[in-house]
């Protein structure tokens, strides 16, 4: 049953998942699907990678220790610079200040450890998106809310998004189709 505490905003559909331990991959996609995202999955930097390009993402969700010599700081940093609007969060076992410094360092949005409680997954989620579209766009009031509405061409489900996303690029949380918010 989803929790519609937590409404799913047009800004957030596709999440990757990248998560060396597989039973931790499929809880956190069990959790996610749960509030009707997308979820891709990756073990390590190179299969995030490829799985950025193949389907490009609106979140990433990483933990910090990844095989292959590449940490999931490391992979932040990648994601940061090839699209610094995604929010990135780290869930991880390490529970350490100058590990969080560091993933302060490198851009992570939102610092989560081992183990953690859905909610508290989901309500990091939201935290850290808000928090970055607040500093991409100045405040408004909320009696100015308007929205443009748009119908996804893939399966024709009917989409909504404030108009300051007028042009973004986002999945259709039913299909998975890539879909632009109309410029007008």
């Amino acid at each position: 049953m989803r929790d519609h505490s937590f409404p799913n905003d047009v800004t957030v559909n596709r999440i990757l998942v990248v998560e060396e331990h597989r039973e931790e991959a499929e809880r956190l996609r069990c959790c996610l699907k749960e509030h009707q995202f997308v979820v891709d999955l990756a073990q390590d930097a190179g299969q995030a990678h490829a799985a950025f390009h193949l389907h490009p993402p609106d979140f990433v969700i990483l933990e910090a220790i990844l095989p292959n010599d590449v940490s999931g700081f490391e992979v932040c940093e990648w994601v940061k610079r090839e699209d610094s609007t995604i929010p990135v969060i780290m869930l991880t076992v390490i529970d350490r200040d100058d590990a969080r410094a560091l993933a302060r360092r490198v851009g992570v949005d939102a610092y989560l450890v081992k183990p953690f409680q859905p909610k508290t997954l989901i309500e990091q989620l939201r935290t850290a998106e808000n928090g970055l579209r607040q500093r991409e766009s100045p405040p408004r009031p909320v009696e100015t809310v308007e929205l443009v509405r748009f119908a996804c061409h893939g399966c024709g489900k009917s989409l909504k998004a404030d108009l300051i996303h007028r042009g973004r690029t986002f999945h259709c949380p039913q299909c998975g189709q890539s879909v632009v918010v109309p410029a007008q």
